[in-house]
């Protein structure tokens, strides 16, 4: 059986944390609330906002600046399995048709911060640490970085651009970043 330090170090995880101008229940909502989803983020949702209730994802294909397609995840499927009202949003998804290597749990933690702020940790754990997995890894963390930019800039403007790539750190958005 193999030791904690061997699976820790067998494993990588994508981690985002930013601190957004908004309240920890419109943090929820917006990634819990179908309407709300499709406002700032996709091109359609179905969510049945409980513990084990179902939801799917469909991803607008936005374009970066030179008119390159940039990464998104399609159409995806899958369960909330921790669901905490303005504290903390868990997605378990369905694997991708011919997609390997992903891991299904992707976990946003909401804390309350000062000023009425909320600081948001997306987690997205266990990508092999394996170079044949670099790209996905890589391909992953953009979109995540993308979608963490795109739910502050409507939280915070009431603006959207869902056909549009963000870079998070040209923004200065992102307050800590960590890719182990």
């Amino acid at each position: 059986m193999p030791s904690a330090e061997t699976t820790r170090l067998s494993t990588r995880d994508i981690r985002l944390t930013a601190t957004i101008r908004a309240k920890p229940e419109l943090v929820y909502r917006s990634l819990t609330s179908a309407r709300e989803l499709t406002r700032w983020w996709l091109e359609g949702a179905e969510t049945d906002a409980r513990n084990a209730g179902r939801l799917r994802m469909i991803w607008p294909r936005p374009r970066a600046k030179g008119g390159s397609r940039c990464p998104g995840f399609g159409e995806r499927e899958g369960v909330f399995v921790d669901l905490e009202p303005a504290r903390k949003v868990a997605w378990l998804w369905k694997p991708a048709r011919g997609e390997k290597g992903v891991p299904a749990l992707a976990s946003i933690f909401i804390l309350p911060a000062r000023g009425g702020k909320s600081e948001v940790t997306l987690l997205h754990a266990g990508f092999a640490a394996a170079a044949r997995v670099d790209a996905l890894y890589d391909a992953y963390a953009r979109a995540w970085e993308d979608g963490l930019a795109k739910v502050k800039l409507y939280l915070e403007t009431g603006r959207t651009c869902k056909l549009e790539c963000l870079d998070l750190e040209a923004v200065r958005i992102i307050t800590t970043r960590s890719r182990r």
